[in-house]
């Protein structure tokens, strides 16, 4: 299970698809999208750090400032929202790229007893599976979806079956954001404005 290709696919299938409501309650995609980003590179190093692939010591890049406290909503254009989104894609792309470790003022997997440790790798390990299945899902009922020649002619069962995999799959992002911070001290943030964008 490759968390970089699925934390990919996450950008791409669930917050490149939500990028207007994001900005409908006045929060940057771009900074969610960065986000998520943080969350799987993290996954990714927690990994190999656990096989052994990468010495413990070596840090990663703190996850992004949260999001300030949110302005009244703006208006969104149809070609703010499509510039946006273009650049939460290119941001979802860019997690396929070498990533630098961090020198100074990085984050490092804690000290953990072995327990603790595999607790948190069996935890990471379903969370990535049910990722994985969900975005499967996700595929499937859009391909349907894009058989009906356009979102007007779309049956709303098939609508609401979309929705939900995204919602699931928030709710997965959530859970593996809080296995990533027992692992590192810190998490994620603003990955909570994602999931409430799912929800609408």
């Amino acid at each position: 299970m490759d968390p970089i290709s699925i934390g990919v696919a996450v950008g791409m299938a669930v917050v490149s698809q939500v990028t207007k409501k994001i900005m409908e309650k006045a929060a940057d995609p771009e900074k969610i999208a960065n986000s998520v980003n943080w969350l799987f590179l993290a996954t990714a190093h927690f990994f190999k750090v656990r096989k052994k692939e990468t010495p413990p010591e070596t840090a990663i890049a703190p996850p992004p400032s949260p999001e300030a406290k949110p302005l009244p909503p703006p208006a969104v254009s149809d070609a703010l929202v499509e510039e946006k989104r273009a650049a939460v894609e290119e941001i979802a792309t860019s997690l396929n790229a070498k990533q630098p470790s961090a020198a100074q003022g990085g984050v490092r997997v804690k000290v953990l007893d072995d327990f603790a440790a595999e607790q948190i790798a069996n935890e990471i390990t379903s969370l990535l599976n049910q990722l994985d299945t969900y975005l499967g899902n996700l595929r499937f009922e859009e391909e349907k979806a894009a058989q009906y020649g356009g979102p007007a002619m779309v049956p709303v069962i098939v609508m609401n079956t979309i929705r939900l995999q995204r919602r699931e799959i928030g709710a997965r992002l959530m859970r593996l954001n809080t296995a990533v911070g027992k692992a590192y001290g810190v998490s994620a943030p603003d990955l909570d404005l994602l999931t409430a964008a799912l929800k609408e």
